[in-house]
């Protein structure tokens, strides 16, 4: 059974939740190499009814059902998810990011920590190479755009250097990173630029750095789009042929700038400029709706939120009432087509590319209670996978 927490600060827009400290999390030894015939996803979970916000690891997302009284909390501490990769995941607490295993039964087991620097609830993060990890975990707004980052090896965790990368803004002006993306050995990162009130500029940048000096090149801008990504949700997706595709997530819940469309740019492959040929304008094809996310599922093909702004009355409807659907995208024709997946709410981490090139979608729906969706590309075809029980709502979904 699942047990209630004692000690915790609820972060309602941004993170799952935070308490206290861990233990000493030292590494003890060589990492066991990690099964992967079984246990492949994390679930993040919410019941604050009883203040409880477990995890669930899952072997299957694609059918079958689970409860949450099968969750486990981690001890100390309600973390928030990062990441997977290679059979491990990473959460971040208050004061560590920490590196997990999942034992056969199922249960998260630590494998050590390093001091981060500070928690929110979009930890901004690459990987450099198979067991070097480039993260900022703090808040995601700084003065002069000046962001702390460490890289962290992950085979020992341990910090093998940190540092700041200052992103261009005007004065009086805010500069919040979406994320952090490696293609030829650079590092691109898109960024919400906006005033003081947090409405988005009319033209969105990226600042692009040398992947292994970290200094920075140059900015590039579109006025195609007000804002690039945001960190708490897939915003990003690189083609078969280097073509680098970013979403525009400017509704009022990410960058606050609806007088221009949300829609998909392009860098194309070998290129650190924008395509100004291309522009999807998605807010055209939605009948002037807005999109959050995208996750790109392979032959030109992605899958994006859209916000139904005649159902959202208030600020908090974006998080916390029915208004997302899902649409699939041709990136190369423009042609779209709605997912049978039912009104759902929660947009956070909700996307997730599996290894058969599908795609899972979480559906924290009114309908059908809250279920993970398959999508398959080669059909553009549906169904239900994982029927989730006993939860509010499942707060993120992370493959590793």
């Amino acid at each position: 059974m699942i047990h209630k927490l004692t000690n915790y600060t609820i972060l309602l827009m941004l993170v799952i939740g935070i308490v206290a400290c861990q233990d000493d999390n030292s590494p003890t030894g060589p990492d066991p190499e990690p099964d992967p015939d079984t246990y492949s996803y994390l679930l993040a979970l919410s019941l604050p009814s009883i203040e409880s916000y477990p995890f669930h690891t899952l072997t299957d997302i694609r059918e079958g059902t689970a409860d949450i009284a099968e969750s486990q909390e981690v001890p100390g501490v309600v973390p928030v998810s990062v990441t997977g990769n290679d059979g491990y995941v990473y959460l971040n607490s208050p004061e560590l990011l920490t590196k997990y295993e999942v034992g056969e039964d199922g249960i998260l087991v630590n494998l050590g920590s390093v001091p981060n620097l500070g928690i929110s609830g979009g930890p901004v993060f690459e990987f450099l190479s198979d067991t070097r990890l480039m993260i900022s975990t703090g808040p995601r707004q700084a003065p002069g755009g000046v962001f702390g980052y460490q890289i962290i090896d992950t085979e020992t965790m341990t910090e093998e250097s940190q540092g700041t990368i200052t992103l261009p803004t005007d004065e009086n002006a805010l500069s919040i990173p979406s994320s952090y993306i490696l293609r030829d050995g650079k590092i691109f990162v898109p960024y919400i630029h906006t005033d003081e009130n947090y409405v988005a500029f009319d033209e969105a940048p990226v600042a692009i750095y040398d992947a292994s000096t970290l200094e920075y090149e140059k900015t590039i801008y579109t006025d195609k789009a007000a804002c690039l990504g945001y960190s708490i949700i897939s915003s990003h997706g690189i083609a078969e042929n280097g073509d680098l595709y970013l979403a525009a997530c400017n509704s009022d819940y990410w960058g606050a700038n609806e007088s221009i469309p949300s829609g998909i740019v392009r860098i194309n492959a070998g290129e650190t400029e924008f395509d100004d040929s291309y522009f999807l304008n998605l807010t055209e094809k939605f009948e002037g709706n807005h999109t959050g996310g995208m996750v790109y599922a392979g032959n030109n093909v992605a899958v994006v939120q859209v916000f139904r702004s005649d159902l959202v009355d208030e600020y908090g409807d974006y998080q916390g009432d029915f208004v997302i659907e899902y649409h699939a995208v041709n990136l190369e024709s423009g042609a779209t087509q709605k997912l049978d997946v039912p009104l759902s709410k929660w947009p956070r981490r909700s996307m997730q590319l599996l290894d058969d090139g599908t795609v899972a979608i979480v559906g924290n729906t009114q309908s059908e209670g809250n279920n993970i969706y398959i999508f398959d590309p080669a059909d553009y075809s549906v169904t239900k996978g994982l029927v989730y029980e006993g939860a509010e709502l499942i707060n993120s979904l992370l493959v590793y």
